[in-house]
This record gives structure tokens, sequence and C-alpha cells, in this order.
């Protein structure tokens, strides 16, 4: 939907046909909105089931009324399948949806059934959880160490373990909205074990909220790019004997431990203070350095064109051929030589070709003239300044808030942790998110602009945990 409303915007194609209204939208406020769109673009809106024309009054009104039919029906269908689910929950059957981990659905009597080997899994994870007090975490790393997947054969992470030990269906009972109907199927877990899972949860759901970062206290979330899997890091805390380490964590390494990756944690509070320092370094100097790397940019933009401008010359002189083919048949018809049965049909196929060219010749010509452009003086001295402020007086919320607008991402690369700066924009013009700024010497994309070699080493990253 959202590539035809584009190439629509673009005028790429004259009319969107659908099989029936109800195909293209249940929601008439979101068929409004899409046929407002359409319109706007000059692109018709046609069925090919039924009989309406948007160009005129009544032909809209029609269009509004299938609309409105078409989300009565959507809501119905909603009400029928909610009242059947809530019927057969009250049955104790299964409503629906996934079958719970441990279970199998008895197709003659819609019912759970123990799943063997599943079931006794399910022990275990509840075993690992009351008896040894691992956390989900922990038992997700166990799990997969051993080797045992989980049902769609991917490996266990604490978030479906956590999930697992939320489901009432273990003690028996089918819970459903706001019907719960006990003792429906054999239980995999006895109640007062369940109580106690509860118990446990909610006391580590009190202690973490009490221990967790304010997530504008993690400047570079989503910034860090792992080198090993290329996931991003996440903002993390550990608890120590005398107060709580925080950290970026890769989301890999966060969610399935080291058994998926093995990237090591990195210490926030430096991460952070450090790619400050080197934003207030590279300001110091960006006069100089954007200039150099808007250049080296220029100079890659003008190579990579080549094989742009060469296509944009061969459109042109396909406008123009077909252009003066169609000028000869309307001469020709004109002056009675050829008649509109030899005429027609040739010149509606060059129309065609020849808006087609020009959506072409349009798209090519904006890659072309899509050049990096340095920001302003004026723009570099105010960001410079707003820098030093926040960096002197500004709050956590506000640090987060200039790196996520002047970082683009940060690479770590052996021992080096690269930011890769994002330029201020002028206004209307922008800059490119990750400007280059020197050569790699193989012909490849150049590296992005750097603050500086070595900004952070390994070492010191990962304070001792005491106690963990």
């Amino acid at each position: 939907m959202q590539r035809a409303l584009r190439a629509a915007t673009a005028g790429r194609y004259d009319v969107l046909l659908v099989y029936r209204v109800d195909r293209f939208s249940r929601r008439l406020s979101d068929l409004l909105d899409l046929l407002g769109q359409l319109e706007d673009a000059g692109v018709a809106f046609t069925s090919a089931t039924e009989p309406f024309d948007t160009s005129t009054s009544i032909g809209r009104m029609l269009v509004q009324l299938l609309g409105v039919f078409a989300e009565f029906e959507r809501e119905t269908i909603i009400d029928r399948v909610i009242n059947g689910m809530n019927a057969k929950a009250a049955k104790g059957k299964w409503p629906g949806g996934n079958r719970p981990y441990g279970y199998l659905i008895d197709r003659a009597t819609q019912k759970l059934t123990p799943h063997e080997h599943e079931a006794a899994i399910l022990s275990e994870i509840v075993r690992m959880y009351v008896k040894k007090r691992l956390g989900t975490r922990a038992i997700a790393d166990e799990l997969n160490r051993r080797g045992i997947t989980n049902r769609t054969g991917k490996k266990w992470s604490g978030m479906t373990i956590g999930r697992l030990l939320e489901n009432p269906a273990y003690t028996g009972d089918i819970v459903y909205g706001d019907t719960h109907v006990p003792d429906t199927h054999p239980a995999l877990i006895d109640r007062p074990t369940w109580h106690h899972i509860r118990e446990i949860a909610d006391t580590r759901s009190d202690a973490h909220n009490q221990r967790a970062m304010n997530g504008s206290d993690y400047h570079l979330t989503g910034l860090i790019t792992c080198p090993r899997c290329k996931n991003k890091y996440i903002g993390t805390s550990a608890k120590g004997r005398t107060r709580s380490y925080h950290y970026y964590t890769c989301y890999s390494h966060s969610r399935y431990g080291t058994h998926d990756c093995t990237s090591p944690r990195l210490d926030a509070p430096a991460m952070d203070e450090a790619v400050l320092q080197a934003l207030h370094d590279f300001y110091r100097n960006a006069d100089t350095l954007i200039a150099t790397a808007i250049n080296q940019a220029r100079a890659h933009h003008h190579d990579t064109n080549a094989d742009r401008h060469a296509e944009l010359d061969a459109i042109e002189a396909a406008i123009t051929a077909k252009t003066t083919a169609r000028d000869k048949y309307r001469t020709a018809f004109e002056n009675g030589t050829m008649d509109e049965e030899d005429t027609g049909p040739r010149l509606r196929e060059l129309r065609t070709e020849i808006e087609a060219l020009k959506v072409r010749r349009d798209e090519i010509t904006d890659l072309i003239s899509d050049e990096p452009i340095a920001p302003s003086p004026s723009t570099l001295a105010k960001t410079r300044a707003r820098l030093e402020h926040v960096i002197t007086n500004g709050d956590s919320a506000e640090r987060k808030a200039i790196i996520e607008e002047l970082i683009a991402e940060i690479r770590i690369t052996g021992d080096e942790i690269i930011p890769v700066f994002r330029l201020p924009r002028d206004e209307p013009v922008a800059v490119d998110a990750a400007t280059p700024a020197t050569s790699t010497g193989d012909g490849n994309e150049p590296d992005p602009v750097r603050a500086m070699p070595n900004l952070v080493g390994r070492a010191g990253l990962e304070p001792a945990t005491e106690g963990l």
C-alpha cells in the first residue's frame, strides 16, 4: 500500500484498480483518507467488480456507502469471532491462538492435553526458577547451553521464559477475557507452586523497577552497532554490593546471553562522556574538517553519478526522438495523408512512452542534484554554542537529544570506538547523515568522519562488579 501511494505521488500510474472496495480498506476513515491522497496525486480509483465513477458526486457517495458496509462487515466478523472464542472458553475448550508450551490441543474435544517432551522441559524451567532461584535470563542461557530449543526451533530468551511463567493455563484453568473456567484440563503446575512463582516474579519486578535507570540516562541506546552480530546495543544495569553499574550491552547478548553473542558490555557513563567530548573536540575545528569532508564527498558523488549522466543523456535523446515522431504523426493527420485509425493508436503509445521516460528522467535528475552541501558558518556557530551549553549545564534529556541529533551511529572496530557524525542542517537543505571524510584507497565507500582515533579503548570500559 505504501509503495502504491509513493508511486501515485511520483506520477507513475493513472488508475488504481482494486477487486473490491473492502479489499482496499475496511475502515471508512482510512478509505476516505486514502482516496484523498490518490485524488491529490491525480490518480483515479476504481473497482473491478463494483460500478462507480469517483469523478461524479453520485459515484463518490457510492464509494462511501460501500466503505460503510465494509466496516460494518468487519466489525460483525470481529464480534462473531470474539463471541465464538468466549463460548469455547466457557465450555473449558482452548479458545484459539497458539497453544501453550507443554500442551497439545485434542482435535476431538478441543481441550489441552500434556505434551510429554515439552511438559518435562517446563518442569525443569519451574524447578530452576523456584528451587534454584535462577532468573529468566539465566534459565534461557542454561537451556540454550544444553541445546534445548523452544517450540519453533529457536533459542530461548528471558522474555519468552517470563511470558511462559505468566500463563494461568498451566494450573489447569482456561482464562480468556472475563471468562475463567477452572480445572478444565490436566495441570502442569500445581497451585501452590504457581502462587510461589507469581510471588517471586512480583518481588523481582519491584526490585528491578527501583534500580532501573531512566531511559533518557542511556544516551547512546540504539546508536552502537555490535561488531559481531550487527545488532544494536541497549542500556542495561547490574547491582553490586555497594552500587549499581550501568552498561551498553548488545541486544543479542542481553536477550540470549553469551551463548549467542560474546561482545563485551561497555561502561555507559564512560561512553556517554567520551562521545560528548568527541563532539566538543570535533566542533572546535568543524569548519575545516567539514569542508574537507564535503569536498571528498562531492568528488565521490560525482564519480558515482557517471552512469546516471549517461542514462540521462540516453533518456533525453529518446524523448526528443519520440516527440519528433509524435509531431510527424500529427502533421500527417492534419495534412490528410493518414487517417485517425492509423495515427490514433500510435499517438497514444508515443504519449505513454514519453510520459514514462519523463518520470525516469525526473528520478535521475533528483539523484544527480542530491549533492552534499556544507552547513553554513552561522549554523555551525549555533551548533557549537548549543553543544557547549548542553555539556556544561544541560540535563540528561538535553544531552541525549543533542547526541541523537548529531550522531548517526557508533561503530566498534577492533579496539576503536568510532562515532559517525550527522552534520547540522540548514533550512531547507540538509546534509547526508554520515558524510564521508577519507578515502579507503580501494575504490569502495569512503570512511566516515572520525572525531579522533582510538577514542575509547577496551580497558576500563567494564569495571569489576563485586558480588556477581
